[in-house]
């Protein structure tokens, strides 16, 4: 099925992982005639301080020329990031933030409180953490990830961020909430208390239940359904 003209979904990876991660999520709304692209953000590791700066010239460079509105889909620490990307992008409909922190409506990001940067300085070896695979202990990626093949291919291409990348504030564009956002909810031990933040901001709010946290990976089409029902209650 030929993509349709529209929207295009613009499925941002959180920067701990690769864009395998998105790739059946990608395949799945392509398959349902919509058109998705995935931007990589593993030169986020090599990227100059403060490296997060990278990930909206990535998305912007990998969206060139598509001559069509994007919903922007953020997850977990790309989620936290959407403000500043469809800060950098020309057209934008909406955002979705997925199993993600939210960031504040005004002021500055930190993208990583007291207590998480203490932890990843325990994590890291020279300034560079492990990889995001290995942070919760073994067993962790065979919970998340249950088939072998797919989850080895997600570990392979998970960067070694430098600890560096969370030491910093983000400054948020004014008004970034103006446009519809919406919040796609997967573990909700994790992350419900932010779904109830978004209700409170007004937000549209969905779950998928019975998934984990690399849903997009692993259910694709329950994700795909629960996105698509999203964007038509956001922009129609």
């Amino acid at each position: 099925m030929s993509p349709q003209r529209g929207r295009i979904f613009v499925l941002i990876q959180s920067p701990l992982v690769g864009p395998t991660t998105y790739s059946p999520l990608a395949d799945e709304l392509e398959r349902r005639g919509r058109e998705a692209v995935v931007p990589s953000l593993l030169g986020v590791a090599d990227a100059p301080s403060p490296q997060w700066r990278h990930v909206p010239e990535a998305v912007r460079a990998a969206t060139a020329g598509a001559g069509s509105p994007a919903v922007l889909v953020g997850h977990s620490a790309g989620g936290l990031l959407l403000p500043v990307i469809a800060d950098a992008m020309p057209d934008v409909d909406a955002l979705v933030f997925v199993d993600s922190f939210l960031p504040p409506a005004t002021g500055s990001l930190p993208l990583a409180g007291p207590e998480f940067i203490d932890q990843l300085r325990a994590l890291a070896s020279g300034g560079v953490l492990p990889p995001w695979s290995s942070w919760f202990g073994e067993g962790a990626m065979h919970e998340l990830v249950p088939d072998e093949g797919l989850r080895a291919a997600l570990e392979a291409e998970m960067p070694r961020l430098p600890l560096s990348y969370f030491e910093v504030n983000v400054p948020l564009p004014a008004g970034w909430e103006a446009r519809p956002c919406a919040y796609l909810l997967f573990t909700a031990e994790a992350y419900g208390p932010s779904a109830a933040e978004a209700r409170d901001r007004g937000w549209e709010v969905a779950e998928v239940h019975g998934v984990r946290h690399l849903a997009m990976a692993t259910d694709p089409r329950a994700v795909a359904e629960a996105l698509l029902d999203l964007e038509r209650t956001l922009v129609g």
